[in-house]
């Protein structure tokens, strides 16, 4: 069972409980977080989705609804562990942006792993994820022709594209920290 805060259209604690599956106010919002993981190759870390979830074996980025009790950025280094095996500290994430939809709010965060992730590292939550790999820009946007990505993830990743650039290339981009 899933209790997720609910907050107001402004994002502001309603001080109310909700458990996944309810029914949720057209005024209530819950948060979900996204992580975009970069190697140190600039490669994206993409997972597929279990075969019995929404969107069934597409490939995602990391990600999920944050519990009650969590901020955003502690939701965000919780998901990426729980179903990627990977560690982040959250000084280490870079909040993209949010987005509003109907009925909860999407942060957006990118992490750049200077450690290369090698498929030892990855311990992958059984009936979430079923497999992961890494990508170059140009296998994603082929995925992304292919129909094999979720087509929200390409949305959010064309609309933070201009800030997620700078990660895709060796380097570290400045104010990252690890």
């Amino acid at each position: 069972m899933e209790v997720w805060d609910l907050v107001d259209e402004n994002k502001r604690l309603i001080n109310k409980l909700h458990t996944r599956g309810e029914a949720q106010q057209p005024i209530e919002y819950h948060v979900v977080v996204e992580i975009l993981t970069v190697n140190a190759d600039g490669q994206i870390l993409l997972t597929q989705r279990d075969a019995e979830k929404m969107y069934p074996l597409l490939w995602e980025t990391t990600g999920g609804s944050v519990t009650a009790g969590e901020s955003s950025i502690q939701g965000a280094v919780r998901e990426l562990a729980e179903e990627t095996g990977l560690v982040a500290e959250e000084k280490e994430l870079e909040f993209l942006g949010e987005i509003r939809y109907p009925n909860y709010f999407l942060d957006s965060y990118i992490w750049k792993r200077t450690a290369p992730i090698q498929p030892e590292d990855l311990v992958l939550q059984p009936g979430e994820v079923c497999d992961a790999k890494l990508v170059t820009l140009s296998e994603f946007e082929d995925m992304v022709q292919q129909g094999l990505i979720v087509s929200r993830i390409w949305d959010r990743f064309q609309l933070n594209r201009s800030r997620i650039m700078p990660y895709l290339n060796s380097e570290k981009p400045k104010g990252v920290v690890g």
